[in-house]
């Protein structure tokens, strides 16, 4: 029967061997150069790999996910491979045990692995961005980064919470970074920044930086619950009261209407602007503050 290049291989490094009384391991010294070859293509696959996210801005901890699975998927190719040519399992038993490797893998790291899937969507789809203040599910917060497995969060409370990615895509996401000027546009207001400018040429500058970029802002809301013991006019005088002393402390006023009631009382929402993601944690949580006290103590 004529022999194939593996077994013409084997048999050279075999006649090599065999006065050294090493012919016996001539199958598995003989794998060793394909090895060294996977183990050349896996540092190639990494290292493309680790390019390709520097290129595009990724953080280095996002790719750490990708990495782990890339070097499963090679261990994997050379497991099954030294299995095939020293004949340790052939033919159907070699299926049927890459098929019981991959189950066990895949039931091992599934949660994992959809973690990874889910983390590659947000990071492509970016639903949210590192310094937005973002309502995911019941949790909202401060957006401090975004990898390939968690989306962490700075909390109101100023604790720090891993979201898991798959939970990032099966929950409704509440993004309340916008340009002031498509809100505007929405509202049917046009947006006029109050600012002096030190010449015509200044504002003129600003003005086409603001067309061409836009100025983005955090829109906030949020629920105030009143009694039914409480007016409506008696509400609105304190809740107009309370929006012109807050005034200079947001973008502008703040404003509020009439939401929905329920059998204790009434419900209001509120809405606030503010420039940077961290007021809200600050003056923006201090105004809700007032605002829930003002209906408690009357």
């Amino acid at each position: 029967m004529q022999q194939g290049p593996w077994e013409s291989f084997v048999g050279i490094i075999r006649s090599l061997l065999t006065p050294i009384g090493l012919g016996g391991s001539a199958e598995f010294i003989a794998i060793l150069p394909f090895l060294i070859l996977i183990y050349i293509i896996y540092l190639a696959t990494v290292r493309a790999t680790k390019i390709s996210f520097r290129k595009v801005g990724m953080p280095r901890e996002a790719g750490a996910g990708l990495i782990f699975l890339i070097r499963l998927i090679f261990f994997g190719i050379a497991f099954v491979a030294v299995l095939a040519v020293t004949n340790l399992a052939f033919g159907q038993e070699l299926i049927a045990l890459s098929a019981l490797i991959g189950t066990a893998v895949g039931l091992a790291f599934s949660k994992s692995l959809s973690n990874l899937v889910s983390g590659i969507y947000v990071l492509a789809a970016r639903p949210f961005r590192v310094g937005d203040y973002v309502r995911i599910g019941t949790l909202e917060g401060i957006v401090l980064e975004v990898t390939l497995n968690y989306t962490r969060l700075l909390l109101p409370d100023y604790n720090r919470q891993y979201v898991p990615n798959t939970k990032v895509l099966e929950s409704e996401v509440t993004n309340f970074r916008i340009r002031i000027d498509d809100y505007m546009a929405n509202r049917g207001r046009e947006w006029i920044e109050e600012q002096d400018y030190e010449s015509r040429v200044s504002m003129a500058v600003e003005k086409l930086r603001y067309l061409t970029k836009g100025d983005e802002i955090f829109r906030y809301t949020f629920d105030i619950h009143v009694h039914r013991d409480h007016s409506i006019q008696e509400i609105r005088e304190i809740f107009d009261s309370l929006c012109k002393e807050w005034r200079f402390k947001f973008v502008q006023l703040p404003e509020y209407f009439y939401w929905s009631n329920t059998h204790l009382g009434l419900i209001f929402r509120f809405e606030i602007i503010v420039k940077e993601a961290k007021q809200l944690l600050t003056v923006g949580a201090d105004f809700q503050e007032v605002l829930a006290q003002s209906v408690t103590r009357r």
